[in-house]
């Protein structure tokens, strides 16, 4: 069936919809304006988006201005910006923090203020969105005190991020240092009462060894129902094989073949993928089969599920796949390949906590 696909606009009709009665077209117009900033005539563009976010009459349209001054990597509009973070509806001071924190300079001062008075909001979607700001532009010193703070926020959403963040911050590669007392509070997050908190905090503490946070991995994954994000749940999933929980291994094979979560998990295939690594026989079994099967699709996953799993046996069928596209994505059986060349040693870290 033929689907009609409008074109992109003109300039001139770019800046006509801009200025439409209707707040719909002058929202739809923004990402048109973004595009055109991109050559000659971007200095006109930049003025339209900031007329639209200081002085449009509909929040929604202001809000997009904010983001699409952002698209368009702005820094000439870096006032105009600081005073929708700082003045007006909580929609657009939110969606002009994001755009702070994606093309401000870290240590800029105007931005510090308004990042600042995000995070003395009393609104919690400002202090969540302050925060994932100050996480680019504050310096460690100014940081880690916000952060600490904001672990103990009333608020579950903003606690979660503060997670993620120490998470990304502190606990990726290469690693800053994270204060004791950081820590410590983060470690208290491990009995939050929100279970999406609890989950995000675990997940950092038990790569860096807490016993208690491995705990918790286990205790989430053997519940018998699912984390409130998907991709947490993956990455305990992961965490789980990484660090050889076995005892993780119920709720893995109720994600994986089904049980008390369904047999529809979206999930299943990361929880095979974690058995096999943990030395399942049936997970293997299963992943080997795969790379015979009659689909190429299903011999290309069976493919990236043997390298995840860092499955030897699969090595000779692999190096029999290599470079023959009719058996699978041949990019997907050289990456499997090198998955098995370059195994990590097994996990043998010290408790942190």
């Amino acid at each position: 069936m033929y689907v009609w696909s409008p074109l992109p606009r003109s300039l001139a009709a770019t800046f006509r919809d801009a200025q439409s009665s209707k707040p719909r077209v002058r929202q739809s117009a923004i990402a048109d304006l973004v595009r055109w900033a991109g050559g000659d005539e971007r200095e006109r563009c930049i003025r339209e988006l900031e007329t639209l976010l200081g002085a449009d009459p509909d929040i929604e349209v202001r809000a997009a201005a904010a983001i699409a001054l952002a698209d368009a990597e702005a820094t000439e509009s870096l006032a105009q910006l600081v005073a929708a973070a700082q003045h007006g509806p909580a929609r657009v001071r939110q969606m002009a923090l994001v755009a702070l924190g994606e093309i401000a300079q870290p240590g800029e001062p105007r931005a510090l203020v308004a990042v600042r008075a995000g995070l003395d909001s009393d609104l919690p979607a400002l202090r969540f969105q302050a925060l994932v700001a100050a996480h680019r532009l504050f310096d460690e010193a100014a940081l880690q005190p916000e952060l600490q703070s904001a672990l103990s926020d009333v608020e579950g959403k903003v606690r979660y991020v503060v997670c993620r963040i120490i998470e990304e911050r502190y606990f990726g590669s290469p690693e800053p240092a994270a204060s004791s007392t950081l820590l410590a509070a983060l470690g208290e997050l491990l009995e939050d009462a929100d279970p999406a908190v609890a989950l995000a905090a675990a997940i950092p503490l038990a790569r860096s060894g807490s016993e208690r946070a491995r705990d918790s991995l286990v205790s989430v994954l053997n519940r018998p129902s699912s984390a409130a994000q998907v991709e947490d749940e993956q990455a305990a999933i992961e965490l789980c094989a990484e660090l050889g929980l076995n005892a993780a291994r119920p709720g893995l094979a109720a994600r994986a073949w089904g049980g008390w979560l369904g047999s529809a998990s979206p999930l299943a295939f990361q929880a095979r993928v974690a058995l096999a690594r943990l030395g399942d026989e049936r997970a293997r079994a299963q992943i080997l089969r795969g790379l015979s099967a009659w689909s190429r699709e299903t011999r290309t996953r069976a493919v990236a599920a043997a390298g995840q799993a860092r499955l030897e046996a699969a090595r000779a069928r692999l190096l029999q796949m290599r470079g023959d596209e009719r058996q699978a994505d041949p990019e997907s059986v050289i990456e499997a390949l090198r998955a098995l060349d370059h195994a990590p040693p097994p996990v043998h870290a010290k408790s942190c906590l």
